[in-house]
């Protein structure tokens, strides 16, 4: 959880518009999986799940796993509008498309990945390989080693944040935050030598 980003205490919330599912919030548990591949059930005109200022939750990295394979196998899209922060960002690497929704301010809308940690804030440095090579399957191949390592190994309140550069305008698309409380400050460091596209967070 990144209190820099006020991130909100409650959990999921689901709502179906079309061709689009919005997820936001945090996820807690199984029930919210089981949710939305419910919802996906019911709703067949859904292609596209939008991650709506959500911050990852409870349910721990290799939970979220569940959500990035049902994306994928589901062939759905995914875009993000707002922060999609934690173990979102890995489930919106699911998506077979990914970009920023239509509706969002690109400028303020990105995906940030980092590491697992557990009660007493301890990295549980042995997962890192598996959250590697997902970053890399799921990027298809795109994603360098030493950039997901770099997102695994931030602080406890740090991440790396990719931002769409050729929405937003900007010249860096990826900014790293040792400590996610400064983020709004200006207290991140951009990454002038990787681009969002190019290392396969964002297709379009």
């Amino acid at each position: 959880m990144l209190a820099g980003l006020a991130a909100p205490a409650t959990a999921a919330d689901f709502k179906v518009d079309g061709e689009r599912l919005t997820m936001s919030g945090q996820i807690y548990g199984r029930h919210e999986f089981e949710t939305l591949s419910k919802l996906i059930r019911d709703n067949p005109a859904v292609k596209i799940i939008v991650m709506k200022n959500f911050y990852g939750g409870r349910a721990g990295t290799a939970g979220f796993f569940n959500f990035t394979k049902f994306i994928r196998d589901n062939k759905l899209a995914t875009e993000v509008d707002g922060a999609c922060v934690s173990a979102c960002a890995i489930a919106f690497m699911g998506g077979v498309k990914r970009g920023i929704s239509p509706k969002a301010d690109p400028k303020k809308s990105f995906v940030a990945f980092h590491g697992l940690y557990i009660r007493g804030g301890k990295l549980v440095e042995e997962y890192e390989p598996t959250f590697v090579a997902a970053l890399q399957r799921y990027s298809g191949g795109r994603m360098p080693a030493n950039v997901a390592k770099l997102a695994y190994t931030m602080p406890k309140n740090g991440f790396v944040a990719f931002f769409d550069g050729r929405k937003a305008g900007g010249k860096v698309s990826v900014i790293v935050c040792k400590d996610g409380r400064k983020f709004n400050s200006g207290g991140c460091t951009g990454v002038s030598d990787v681009d969002s596209h190019k290392v396969g967070v964002y297709t379009h």
